[in-house]
């Protein structure tokens, strides 16, 4: 469902003549963030798409890579595949997570239909929760665990590690 979207919006790029260059990011180690509510005030993270895994990547190295991509020549055409160096469960996350705050955190984990349901129970419309039940299954099937190594080879520093986000991020999470 959402690559769909993707395709179409890529394809009006296309078609307009504009020279596009492509910055394709996993996930957004910053997408932990929606879980900073739960974990403090629970003390836990629900999750749809254990036991897939995904490989996130910190913006401050999406934003290095543009940098990059718009300032130097040669990149028009192309697509970057970015992410972090290494592909991590949700829970795996959590439990990277947890190590940094010196505290546990369960891990619920629902199935992608559920999480969806649960979304609607709290106000997310119908066709963003079937968006949502879409990606979890695509993450849960392991679909999203592409290690590239792009951001490295344009930026000449290795990508961020999870760990890494979480320490600089621990507050929000307190």
């Amino acid at each position: 469902m959402i690559g769909a979207r993707i395709a179409a919006r890529d394809e009006v790029f296309r078609k307009s003549g504009l020279d596009i260059t492509y910055l394709r990011a996993n996930t957004l180690m910053s997408n932990a963030l929606w879980w900073g509510a739960p974990i403090r005030d629970e003390g836990h993270v629900v999750d749809a798409s254990d036991p897939g895994k995904t490989v996130p990547v910190d913006p401050a190295d999406i934003a290095r890579v543009a940098a990059v991509v718009l300032t130097e020549d040669g990149h028009a055409g192309h697509g970057y595949i970015l992410n972090g160096p290494q592909a991590l469960t949700a829970r795996e996350q959590v439990e990277i997570l947890a190590t940094a705050l010196r505290r546990p955190i369960e891990f619920v984990a629902v199935t992608p239909e559920q999480f969806a349901r649960q979304a609607v129970d709290h106000g997310t419309p119908e066709g963003m929760a079937a968006a949502l039940q879409n990606l979890n299954e695509f993450f849960r099937a392991g679909r999203a665990a592409v290690l590239a190594d792009d951001v490295e080879n344009l930026t000449g520093v290795a990508p961020r590690t999870f760990r890494e986000w979480c320490e600089d991020h621990i507050n929000a999470f307190r």
